[in-house]
């Protein structure tokens, strides 16, 4: 029970510790509702819409299939997105930290190309389901494809991330 009680705490402060904050915003209004790009330090997330009241995250259609791809994990950054509408967007007094990446779970497919989905969390605010893709370049190879809306200002942040997801289903391949 001590433990369970640690652990607990530990992960109740890593989560607080670290929140995404929004560092640009460019808006645009498009068909009559507001929309805009939000950067997030080191990734930033295309067209979140502002529609009757609530924030849409973008979503992803293939073949005739709606995917939301990209999705809010906390209320408070719900309210900083909606404030952004709402108020106008001020800027952060100092640049944030990179956000806390997190591959949390895998999804094998039974596809030839598009072999798992990986849930990849940052800072436990944003989730995005990326594809692991099997390279067509180089045999036994991996490379990760995420939603077109999402996107990483900072390359070196992407790498890393890249990085991470195909570790992780290398891991999980190798048990």
């Amino acid at each position: 029970m001590k433990k369970l009680i640690s652990v607990l705490a530990l992960c109740l402060a890593a989560q607080s510790a670290g929140a995404l904050e929004i560092t640009a915003v460019s808006t645009a209004a498009i068909k009559g509702a507001a929309r805009a790009d939000f950067t997030f330090g080191a990734i930033a997330v295309r067209s979140i819409a502002y529609e009757k009241g609530g924030v849409v995250m973008p979503f992803t259609e293939n073949k005739g299939r709606t995917y939301t791809d990209i999705k809010l994990l906390s209320k408070s950054l719900y309210v900083k997105i909606e404030g952004c509408f709402k108020n106008g967007f001020t800027k952060p007094a100092k640049a944030p930290a990179a956000p806390v990446v997190k591959v949390a779970s895998l999804k094998p497919l039974k596809s030839p190309a598009r072999v798992a989905n990986a849930e990849i969390t940052f800072d436990g605010d944003l989730l995005v389901v990326a594809g692991v893709m099997v390279s067509k370049k180089e045999e036994g190879a991996f490379w990760v494809a995420f939603p077109p809306d999402l996107v990483f200002p900072d390359g070196a942040f992407k790498s890393a991330v890249e990085t991470a997801v195909i570790a992780a289903w290398a891991k999980k391949n190798n048990k």
